[in-house]
């Protein structure tokens, strides 16, 4: 990879966190915060590859740098917001646009299907949850065993197979 396409990389890592990081939080009613100029400026070339639509996805386990983790539809790791503990969908509109949710039908597939489960997002869409957390994906991994968003503001942290969250 060339120096330019890791800066434009971080660049765009750094604008998405700032903006999950706002988003992470409700600001009442539910809704995000307004994005900031950065991420609205970011132009489809410098934002990461979104996972594919979520139907029939068979979970499985992966290993990434951060350890074990639940992953989705094309090994993609999965991600829980800690802020959403209390069962209330915080991740929307910018932030659901940065972790796409994982939607859909879902079976437990490596997973512990006990821990599976759902809830309804506000758009009226079915999220799958995993001890009881929301799952996402997260628009800055690429492959499969990436863990790019791994303690992403400090509340974003890849789904633990063993429902550890």
């Amino acid at each position: 990879m060339k120096h330019r396409d890791v800066t434009g990389v971080l660049a765009g890592l750094v604008v998405l966190l700032a903006a999950c990081q706002s988003s992470a939080s409700p600001t009442g009613g539910g809704e995000s915060a307004a994005p900031s100029e950065a991420a609205a400026s970011m132009a489809p070339s410098e934002a990461a590859s979104t996972p594919p639509s979520a139907s029939g996805v068979i979970l499985t386990i992966s290993e990434t740098p951060a350890g074990s983790a639940l992953a989705g539809e094309g090994g993609l790791t999965l991600y829980i917001l800690t802020d959403e503990a209390d069962g209330t969908i915080h991740c929307v509109d910018d932030c659901a646009t940065n972790w796409p949710p994982l939607t859909g039908t879902v079976d437990a597939g490596d997973a512990d299907g006990s821990l599976l489960g759902t809830i309804d997002r506000p758009d009226g869409s079915v999220q799958a949850t995993y001890d009881g957390f929301p799952l996402y994906y997260f628009a800055g991994d690429a492959a499969p065993g990436d863990a790019n968003g791994e303690s992403v503001g400090g509340v974003w942290f890849i789904a633990d197979p063993a429902g550890n969250s």
